[in-house]
């Protein structure tokens, strides 16, 4: 009998998983928003009174139809709820492709993407309100980005961690995601490739970070879906930046057989993104957000026995795993036993793993934390893909003397 620790940074993953939603009928747009172009990136003002999109292929942007995207700007009619017809933001539109890709806290400050096909790009922009209008556009220098096929970003409110997407030389198809991070200096890193939990193949787009930077919402072809690009969230795990929940498709209330994308969820209630189910370019769509009543673990998780599981892969293991107390290093032994567990399921895509670090009383943390790392990193370089494994701490009632447990458990 085991119970579920519950720390700030470090819990079960049945339970840190933020809340599950559920979505009410997609409404598209208005006309006047949804234009007879491209309408994509759709990014909502803290108050909500303010929308955000870029235009794509339009006559009146600033470098005509052939050139990149703008920036337009729709605000709500309180009275009505309805949007007002957009404008172009010309004081933050050139002739290259230009999006907002944040928002402050406060509204009073955008974050821009603004690059060319000629151009290298050296970091975002920033552009404060200026009264009815909004500043020129002043440089936020990132080392390291690359411009090669495509790039987008999601800057949080607070400026202090952007999430690119784009292909480079540690992606591991087509566009990746990465991490920046701004330090004490005001400098930001060289952005990191998110791991191979997140990463596919395939591409992985349209990054947005939920307000307590702990969800990630993002598009990509290369997890299982239903169509040509599908939304899916990931949850960042015990404060790691290098760790994160399997990704999740969002289901069919958003996601279709064509490419949906450019996800942004507000207050908990409602949803923006962009799709091109009805036509051949995208429109913005919005949808009412409501939390969906959280299932028990046995719900959850689809528990196969271990006598099952050996009898499918066909190979001899122990699910279990002995520690000495403090240690966090895998031994010789142990790696045997993964060996052969990556042996039966490495070709058994359905089977996933929740490996569970017992506690015992006053044992440290860091060292269960340490133990869980080693193992998964250890499965991941044998082969087994970072997205069919999660894993947990908890309480032992009856801890094992002298040896401390982690169980791995098998689900479908």
């Amino acid at each position: 009998m085991v119970r579920i620790i519950l720390f700030f940074f470090w819990i079960s993953p049945f339970t840190v998983l933020g809340q599950e939603w559920d979505f009410g009928p997609l409404r598209k747009l208005e006309a006047s928003i949804n234009s007879p172009y491209e309408d994509i990136l759709p990014m909502q003002t803290p108050d909500g009174k303010m929308l955000f999109f870029s235009r794509a292929a339009s006559p009146e942007n600033v470098g005509g139809k052939f050139t990149g995207t703008d920036i337009w700007v729709s605000k709500l009619n309180e009275e009505t709820q309805q949007w007002s017809k957009p404008q172009n933001e010309k004081s933050v539109n050139d002739k290259g492709t230009n999006a907002v890709i944040g928002v402050s806290e406060k509204g009073d400050e955008i974050y821009l993407l603004n690059t060319t096909g000629t151009t290298r790009v050296q970091g975002i922009y920033s552009s404060k309100k200026n009264g009815n209008t909004w500043s020129q556009p002043k440089l936020i220098q990132i080392p390291g980005l690359s411009t090669v096929d495509f790039l987008g970003a999601y800057a949080t409110p607070d400026l202090k961690v952007i999430i690119f997407s784009m292909n480079s030389e540690e992606s591991r198809g087509n566009e990746d995601l990465y991490i920046s991070l701004k330090n004490t200096k005001g400098e930001w890193s060289k952005p990191k490739n998110l791991g191979s939990t997140i990463n596919t193949s395939g591409f992985e787009i349209a990054p947005f970070l939920s307000p307590d930077k702990r969800r990630l919402y993002f598009s990509s072809n290369g997890h299982p879906g239903y169509g040509n690009s599908d939304i899916f969230y990931s949850d960042r795990l015990y404060e790691s930046w290098e760790v994160w929940s399997a990704p999740k498709n969002l289901g069919l209330k958003i996601n279709s057989p064509a490419f949906e994308s450019f996800f942004s969820i507000y207050h908990d209630s409602v949803a923006f993104f962009s799709s091109n189910r009805n036509r051949e370019l995208s429109d913005i769509y919005r949808v009412a957000v409501f939390p969906v009543k959280e299932e028990s673990e046995e719900d959850y998780y689809h528990y196969i026995s271990d006598e099952e599981v050996r009898k499918l892969s066909g190979v001899i293991f122990d699910p279990v795993l002995y520690f000495d107390q403090g240690v966090s290093d895998i031994t010789n032994e142990q790696k045997q036993n993964l060996n052969k567990i990556n042996e039966g399921l490495s070709s058994k895509k359905d089977i996933k793993m929740r490996i569970i670090a017992l506690k015992s009383g006053n044992g440290s943390l860091e060292t269960y934390q340490k133990r869980l790392l080693n193992i998964l990193d250890y499965l991941k370089n044998a082969g087994i893909e970072g997205n069919r494994i999660i894993f947990s701490v908890e309480q032992a009632d009856n801890p094992v003397t002298g040896k401390e447990l982690v169980r791995i458990r098998f689900y479908k």
